[in-house]
This record gives structure tokens, sequence and C-alpha cells, in this order.
């Protein structure tokens, strides 16, 4: 099956994510209990790619920061304040329907270009992740990402 897809868009206020499914429990159950209001909470700003009309893959990104403390030395901590600046790739799932087909690198490139928009504008310096198993975790460190100290939390520099 061949499909297009849209380029990534903000989910528009109030808008949910319906009949989503991943396989991926914590996702899927985001996608269903929280997208809808995550901009309204200002917890998160969703993003999602559409196929015929459906979301066929969406992701999430919000401020965040990591302790100092917390990360073990490299790049990430090197002339950092205790509360590093970061964005958080707090969510990115694929609908079972549409993957194998490019769609997930596509929406992590997404995030990534948009999360250096936000390193730009208001300074952070990575884009932390954390993988929910070691599959994602290997997807991750295909596109660049490396482990945070122990954490199991994973980042690419901005």
């Amino acid at each position: 099956m061949t499909a297009e897809f849209s380029r990534p868009v903000q989910l528009a206020v109030g808008e949910g994510i319906e009949g989503f499914h991943c396989g991926v429990e914590i996702v899927d159950s985001w996608a269903a209990r929280h997208a809808a209001t995550a901009r309204v909470r200002g917890t998160a700003v969703v993003y999602v790619s559409r196929c015929a009309g459906r979301v066929a893959g969406f992701y999430a990104l919000s401020t965040h920061s990591v302790v100092r403390s917390d990360i073990g030395g490299g790049w990430l901590s090197r002339n950092a304040p205790s509360q590093v600046p970061a964005v958080l790739l707090g969510m990115l799932g694929v609908d079972d329907d549409f993957k194998g087909m490019g769609l997930g690198a596509a929406l992590l490139r997404d995030a990534i270009v948009n999360a250096s928009k936000v390193a730009a504008i208001a300074g952070a310096r990575a884009l932390v992740v954390d993988p929910v198993d070691d599959s994602a975790a290997a997807f991750y460190a295909r596109f660049g990402f490396s482990r945070i100290g122990d954490s199991g939390r994973m980042a690419i520099k901005l």
C-alpha cells in the first residue's frame, strides 16, 4: 500500500485523535485522553500527519529541563545550569495501518526541526525522549540520539 501523508501540522485546540492505535498502550492512551486538552492546559503541542483524512501519526513537544547532576557528564551537562533547558518529545506514534511506510522517521525529523526552532527562540540544549522499550531506543539511536547517563532517557543536541 502506498500512502500519501500530509506535512505534520498542529492539532487544533480542542481537536482530539479518535481511533488512533499504534499498539503501544501509553501512546494510545495519551492520544485518546490527553491530545485534545494538552495545548489548552499548556502541557504540550501536538502535531499530526494525516492520510485520507485520518490521523496516521503524531508527536507532542513541550518545554522541559534535565537536572544536570542526573546527566553524568558530556556535551549535555558541560557549562550548563543546574536545570539544563531542553525540549521533550513526549509522544510519537504511527497508527498500525501506516507502519513501515517511513512516517515515523518523517515525524521525528519534523520534531527535530521544530525543537531546533524552539531552541533558537528560547534556548534549549537538546531534544529529549523517554523510549518505551529497546525497539524505540534503537529507532531513536538511528537518528543520532544517545543515552543520558543511566536514566534510560535519550537526547540529541539541538
